[in-house]
């Protein structure tokens, strides 16, 4: 989707103001743009729609401020995206228009910049660049819908236009997240994807796109993977780097009809390059982290998890109890119960016997404590958001 505010960032303008107060304009949806170059025939302001970015020099009210006026409110009524006026005919707007403009939440803004001409160029390719990431975006969210292999690769064909027996994707943001800065990092991913496809003979195909606010590169292989870690991760790594700082998850090689497998590694590695502060990390140097992705993405899994953890807090709602923490708790300590009664400040023997009461609970009354370590550590999985953090002297 195209805003007010991505339609503002773009280098074709020199200054914009806004012209009046109106609040949360920055996320209106812009689905066109148009001019107003002259009053229309009869007062009609039926050809202007909504979510159009207006852009005019009101010309045309020079002699008569009067239709200035007239054109402003209606084109704030048609619910416009935005109205951008060039100061000639207007530098300032009326007590009526900007109540309008507020009231309605349609911005009015005065700018200077480059002909219009040029302007409208550089908002309609903005437009016609979503139209085609969000086709992309659309087929990508097919690759990751439950679906049999095949499928899957002419999918990705689809998306990247890349053949091959193998793929590793790579899943990129810069440290900074903004627009500019996302679309900028991709050209420049682009150019280092390609420069690594030509490099490499065994290499079958490069393609890279902006996938919601990250940017995808997918890398094809002609051959099938040598080894479980192929020499070309470490390859791939290293060339990514060279497109500067970024923080990178990158995939494992796998079958070409489970590039939505690869998709997700990368967007995992990626969440936990985001937590750890690492540049670029590999889903097969993962451990811990590799099952906590899959747990939490898993809705079978994530709701099975619930179920656990449910059943305790119902217990403990009833009966004023600390089952649920104590299970957590349990887990994060590998079922260790003198590291657990640490970490609630309890005497081990309390948490002795909650753990028979959590038992009991769950109907496992004859399970040993290192089986309902078991059954605790996966509900804490994909529930316990420190859970993970638990972990990390272990990764």
């Amino acid at each position: 989707m195209v805003t007010v505010a991505d339609v503002l960032a773009l280098p074709v303008f020199d200054n914009v103001n806004l012209a009046a107060p109106c609040e949360g304009f920055e996320g209106r949806e812009v689905i066109n743009c148009g001019t107003l170059d002259y009053e229309p025939f009869f007062h009609d302001y039926h050809a202007f729609v909504p979510g159009e970015f207006i852009f005019t020099t009101l010309g045309f009210a020079q002699m008569h401020p009067e239709l200035a006026e007239e054109a402003l409110l209606a084109l704030i009524e048609h619910g416009v995206a935005a109205i951008a006026i060039k100061p000639v005919a207007l530098t300032e707007l009326s007590p009526k228009v900007q109540e309008a403009s507020a009231a309605a939440e349609v911005p009015v803004f005065f700018y200077d910049g480059r002909y219009m001409e040029r302007t409208l160029a550089s908002v309609m390719a903005l437009i016609d660049e979503e139209a085609v990431n969000s086709e992309r975006n659309r087929l990508i969210d097919q690759v990751l819908a439950p679906s049999d292999e095949r499928h899957v690769a002419n999918l990705i064909f689809s998306i990247a236009g890349i053949t091959g027996a193998t793929v590793q994707c790579l899943a990129i943001q810069p440290l900074v997240l903004e627009t500019a800065t996302l679309r900028a990092l991709h050209g420049v991913v682009r150019n280092v994807a390609e420069d690594y496809g030509r490099r490499f003979e065994e290499v079958g195909g490069t393609f890279t796109c902006v996938y919601d606010d990250v940017i995808l590169a997918f890398i094809s292989f002609k051959r099938p993977p040598q080894s479980v870690i192929t020499i070309s991760e470490a390859d791939l790594a290293a060339n990514i780097a060279q497109a500067g700082p970024l923080l990178c998850g990158l995939s494992q090689e796998l079958p070409m009809g489970e590039g939505d497998l690869a998709i997700r590694q990368a967007q995992a590695a990626l969440a936990t390059a985001r937590l750890d502060d690492s540049n670029i990390v590999r889903w097969t140097a993962l451990r811990f982290d590799a099952f906590w992705a899959a747990a939490t993405s898993d809705r079978l899994f994530s709701r099975t998890a619930a179920l656990i953890m449910d059943l305790l807090r119902e217990y403990d709602r009833a009966h004023d109890g600390e089952l649920a923490p104590t299970a957590l708790a349990y887990a994060r300590a590998l079922g260790e119960v003198r590291t657990t009664a640490e970490q609630l400040f309890q005497h081990p023997n309390t948490v002795r016997y909650r753990l028979r009461k959590i038992k009991e609970v769950l109907g496992m009354g004859e399970a040993t404590d290192r089986e309902l370590g078991a059954i605790l550590t996966f509900a804490a999985l994909a529930v316990d958001g420190q859970f993970r953090d638990s972990f990390d002297s272990y990764q």
